[in-house]
């Protein structure tokens, strides 16, 4: 009995899917259990500036339609866990394009993290976290377009 325990248990764990991007799944989760100011911006990809242009109309060279601070803790962790997921289903795929319509501004301890979201080419840049950037998958976009339509903040049309 336990030959067929252990032979189950090892046949599982073969044929479970492992996390892709592992290292950014781990800080984003760790991050989702913590955070303490979020600020969820909307963007408009047909307004790009200089890249390193980040004032209250830019966000990381791209126009901002709309900001909101999230102040609920769940809803916090929401987004952050969203981030984590798309980030583990990413199958290193991603298209030539950056038009991000989503951002996230996340301060912890003393640090300031953004992430400028492009869910058309499945890519996240990223200042103030490690890596630079990082890929995601498509399914986080519920949860942000949830969160944008929540706080009245429109949303760039494709």
């Amino acid at each position: 009995m336990r030959a067929l325990v252990a032979s189950i248990a090892l046949l599982l764990v073969a044929c479970s899917k492992p996390a892709k991007q592992p290292q950014v799944v781990s800080a984003l989760e760790k991050l989702a259990d913590a955070p303490s100011k979020m600020v969820l911006y909307s963007l408009d990809p047909q307004d790009h500036h200089d890249g390193g242009l980040h004032t209250d109309t830019v966000f990381h060279g791209f126009g901002v339609l709309g900001k909101a601070e999230i102040t609920d803790t769940n809803e916090q962790r929401a987004l952050l866990r969203a981030l984590a997921r798309g980030a583990s289903e990413n199958d290193d795929h991603a298209a030539a394009c950056f038009n991000p319509r989503h951002a996230v501004h996340v301060e912890q301890n003393g640090h300031s993290l953004d992430f400028t979201i492009c869910f058309e080419c499945l890519k996240i840049q990223t200042q103030g976290f490690e890596p630079d950037g990082f890929l995601t998958s498509d399914s986080p976009q519920s949860t942000f377009d949830q969160s944008l339509q929540t706080h009245h903040l429109p949303l760039a049309s494709k």
